[in-house]
């Protein structure tokens, strides 16, 4: 969503110089805004988008790149000459601009690298070894290792080295002689204490991870880790580089993004400007799919159109059986889901967890069922029309809360996100049970 401090009107005023191609202005317009306002014009301008991220300076530009949503950086990173990517990476952290440098095609990347200074480029070079989305992929490697041995003396003429070469401030790894990390020594402890204080008085604990692990379960570790910081680790526990807290929240919100957009069956790099031809395209086999199942719970309806007709009553109550199934699936789906994502639920818990959900889904299909067949009776003709609401609502909670938690384990065995088709097919779980029960007692009890 557009944030409060950027007005639509402002965003048409832009987007009018832009068809109008006086480009002066939108320049003028941009330069007054702070990189995050940029960054929301270009990600909800209909067309131009490279053409406008080309009107800012390199340095602007290098601020810009980061916050584009995927589908920006994927149409303009890679339009860009050569020349224009590596002269505002040359303002990008080593870690950012190897996930810019991603966005290039192959042929690009080395030409673009090439382009880079040695030191800075060696680093990129070694990023790109690792899978983005790990924490190889994330970790920066702005740091430097002393020894346990060092004195205050040592670690400081090491950190001065460093930003004269690297014009930066490094993190301080501490290690052993044989290179096994034993923390890190935060800037606030080197300033704070005594030259001569011992540098194990100065260590802070590091949390530490190994390169492979997958960014979704790093998230799902952070609040084990305590720290603002973590060092990332080879198969010989030797350090590879550090990952910030910062870099964590980024992720977390790009993935969460991303699951919200899964679970609704729309692409995540989908923005509401985008063309109407291009949501068609990532939306349709969606609505396909949800049609044939829709189509489904109506093949069991049709089934007992005959007693429908002669006890119209059943009609009005047919909604509320698949509203509350609905609902209740909802609810189970969302915790097993969760729990899949960040890792809380382990594959040797997953029978304990859909044995509970099931119990929990029938013992609130009971309190519900009871309410709702109550109400039945009084709304009813028929006292035998409560009880066959009330049994088709305790059975449909059950399945509920049964395929809630047993469909995301299903799909996850398949190598298919739970957050990407779980809801449409509970849903007609739901649905074509809840309709198959109640229609059937009907049939059954009433005729």
């Amino acid at each position: 969503m557009y944030s409060e401090n950027m007005s639509t009107l402002h965003l048409k005023q832009i987007q009018q110089f832009i068809n109008k191609g006086d480009l002066k202005k939108v320049k003028y317009l941009l330069l007054k805004m702070d990189f995050h306002k940029i960054a929301e014009v270009i990600n909800h301008i209909d067309e131009q988008k490279r053409y406008v991220f080309s009107l800012l300076p390199p340095e602007i530009q290098s601020e810009v790149i980061i916050q584009l949503s995927d589908q920006s950086k994927n149409l303009i990173i890679p339009k860009l000459s050569i020349y224009e990517s590596a002269r505002f990476l040359h303002f990008n952290d080593e870690d950012d601009a190897t996930d810019i440098i991603q966005y290039l095609p192959a042929s690009k990347r080395e030409k673009v690298l090439q382009k880079i200074k040695g030191p800075k480029r060696r680093k990129i070079e070694k990023l790109l070894m690792f899978g983005k989305e790990t924490a190889g992929g994330l970790m920066d490697l702005d740091y430097i290792i002393v020894k346990d041995t060092f004195t205050f003396q040592d670690i400081a003429d090491k950190v001065q080295s460093h930003i004269t070469l690297e014009n930066k401030v490094p993190f301080i790894i501490v290690t052993k002689e044989k290179g096994e990390v034993i923390g890190f020594i935060p800037h606030k402890n080197l300033i704070a204490n005594s030259s001569r204080t011992p540098v194990k008085n100065l260590l802070q604990r590091l949390p530490l991870i190994k390169h492979t692990e997958d960014q979704e379960k790093i998230l799902g570790k952070i609040h084990d880790f305590n720290s603002d910081v973590i060092g990332v680790i080879d198969e010989n526990k030797e350090i590879l580089g550090i990952i910030h807290l910062r870099d964590l929240l980024r992720v977390a919100q790009a993935e969460a993004t991303e699951d919200v957009y899964k679970f609704a069956g729309v692409q995540h790099e989908e923005a509401p400007s985008d063309p109407i031809s291009f949501k068609v395209s990532k939306r349709y086999k969606w609505l396909i799919l949800n049609l044939g199942t829709a189509f489904l719970a109506a093949a069991v309806v049709n089934m007992f159109k005959d007693t429908i007709s002669q006890i119209a009553i059943l009609a009005v109550f047919m909604p509320i059986v698949a509203g509350e199934g609905g609902n209740a699936a909802t609810q189970a789906l969302a915790v097993v889901v969760r729990g899949i994502a960040v890792n809380d639920i382990e594959w040797a818990q997953a029978r304990g967890i859909i044995f509970r959900e099931a119990l929990a889904g029938l013992a609130n299909g009971v309190i519900v069922g009871v309410i709702a067949g109550f109400i039945a009776m009084v709304l009813g003709s028929s006292p035998m029309l409560g009880v066959v609401l009330g049994v088709a609502m305790i059975a449909n909670l059950f399945i509920a809360g049964l395929f809630g938690a047993l469909v995301p384990f299903v799909l996850k065995s398949m190598n298919i996100d739970p957050a990407i088709a779980s809801s449409i097919f509970v849903t007609t779980a739901t649905d074509i049970i809840g309709f198959f029960v109640f229609l059937g007692l009907g049939t059954i009890l009433l005729l």
